[in-house]
């Protein structure tokens, strides 16, 4: 099963979703706005943006993701948290 399934999207606002999940110290924010059919990711450590090699390209916001995109970063979230 791919862990994009997992996610629980909460309506955050009128057509705006938003799904958490905390790989341990740091946590991925998954959001859907209106009208778009890609998402966006940020990954947080202590309500700060943080960029991770292998995740970021030099910005806090990941636009443009399909689910499968979305599926890898929580995959690196979750080998960063096996070797902490």
């Amino acid at each position: 099963m791919k862990m994009f399934n997992t996610l629980k999207f909460n309506e955050v606002g009128p057509g705006h979703f938003q799904a958490k999940q905390q790989f341990g110290k740091y946590q991925l924010s998954v959001i859907l706005e209106p009208g778009k059919t890609l998402y966006e990711a940020a990954v947080f450590d202590d309500n700060f943006f943080v960029q991770l090699p292998g995740i970021h390209d030099n910005d806090d916001v990941i636009p443009g993701l399909t689910p499968d995109a979305v599926d890898a970063i929580m995959l690196k979230l979750q080998l960063i948290e096996m070797v902490s």
